[in-house]
């Protein structure tokens, strides 16, 4: 059974697009949400920025712009963490998480 969806085009936020929708879900129920992929980029690297509501995905995109050093500083942990786990790798110890 095939999902229908009905997008409404394009909204905007302090310059951010976001997108709202509604589809049926694998049971027969309406469902709806709204949705935003303008974040996949550093230091954010969220491919879909998904909310409920339309104040919900405006709070999620107004953390997301008035926060950027915090996203910034996160970002910096997380690389230096995967660099220091990879450089304590061994010949013999080399799982990658493949």
């Amino acid at each position: 059974m095939s999902k229908k969806r009905k997008d409404f085009g394009m909204l905007l936020h302090r310059g951010i697009p976001y997108h709202y929708k509604e589809w049926t879900t694998y049971n027969g129920k309406l469902a709806s949400g709204y949705g935003c992929e303008h974040f996949n980029f550093a230091p954010y690297h969220v491919s879909y920025l998904p909310a409920q509501s339309e104040d919900e995905m405006k709070a999620r995109i107004d953390d997301l712009i008035d926060n950027h050093d915090k996203y910034v500083e996160k970002r910096k942990l997380h690389d230096a963490g995967c660099a220091a786990y990879y450089a304590s790798k061994t010949r013999w110890d080399n799982y990658t998480g493949d």
